[in-house]
């Protein structure tokens, strides 16, 4: 009986020691206050330079080809829908990243396709898209080196990118 008497005083005892009071001030509510800002996703979106992230060529597949190997760089074709909700979320928040646009424009030549329009009907044809989104890196004659479907952070994106573009460098 004094076990189990000291065991429940040992854990009254241990219960009390971790419990802290907190000193931030308490609404009428008793919701606490908090030295914390909310922000809105569309004022985090809004935060985010234009010029920052991933810059995509508009034009046609071949026109991005010939970029690509004119710029000797290699080509990376964003597949995606108006309807896709990953596609959507890669486009406010992975392609706004500074670093990856940073790597991708020394690397790449970007282009984003809707794959809906008639240029994403010939992507559609001459790549495999089972997917969206799709990503699709080529080489700078429009050979397939690395396709990936659905949709990656901004962190995933880089090393892809940075691994595809070091094992194939021509």
């Amino acid at each position: 009986m004094k076990k189990i008497i000291s065991i429940i005083a040992l854990g009254l005892m241990v219960s009390f020691l971790g419990c802290k009071t907190s000193q931030s001030p308490v609404n009428h509510d008793n919701s606490r206050k908090s030295d914390v800002q909310t922000i809105d996703e569309s004022e985090i979106v809004k935060a985010i330079p234009a010029e920052q992230g991933v810059n995509f060529f508009e034009g046609t597949l071949e026109e991005g080809i010939a970029k690509a190997k004119a710029e000797n760089k290699l080509l990376f074709v964003d597949c995606y829908t108006t309807w896709c909700g990953p596609c959507q979320m890669m486009k406010k928040y992975t392609f706004k990243d500074a670093d990856l646009g940073e790597f991708m424009a020394e690397k790449y030549v970007c282009m984003a396709v809707n794959m809906e329009d008639s240029e994403g009907l010939v992507v559609g044809q001459k790549y495999p898209v089972p997917a969206f989104p799709t990503l699709l890196f080529l080489d700078k004659t429009g050979r397939l080196i690395h396709g990936q479907s659905g949709s990656v952070n901004a962190s995933a994106l880089l090393n892809l990118a940075k691994e595809t573009a070091q094992s194939n460098w021509q």
